[in-house]
């Protein structure tokens, strides 16, 4: 598949724009309480699945993609069990 230079151009600065949201997350990876670090690490996950998955359409690098695709799954499966889980202790 051939992405049009523009759009590498967009991909690629929406990467920048990923990577810099770990900045945040990392933050509250420092939480005292258990449940706040669980919750970043999962978001963690998030974004470098996102960043990866943006770098290799931009970068026309499938494997790269792919990987990313794969881990931004993982991510929304933990999420939602984490808010199942969430919804039967409440």
């Amino acid at each position: 598949m051939d992405i049009p230079v523009a759009f590498r151009w967009v991909l690629l600065a929406l990467a920048v724009l990923q990577f810099l949201s770990v900045v945040s997350v990392l933050r509250r990876m420092r939480a005292l309480e258990t449940e706040r670090r669980v919750d970043a690490r999962i978001d963690l996950l998030d974004s470098v699945s996102g960043f990866l998955l943006l770098a290799g359409l931009g970068f026309d690098h499938l494997t790269t993609g792919v990987v990313g695709l794969a881990l931004m799954g993982l991510a929304l499966v933990m999420k939602g069990i984490r808010f199942l889980q969430s919804r039967r202790h409440a």
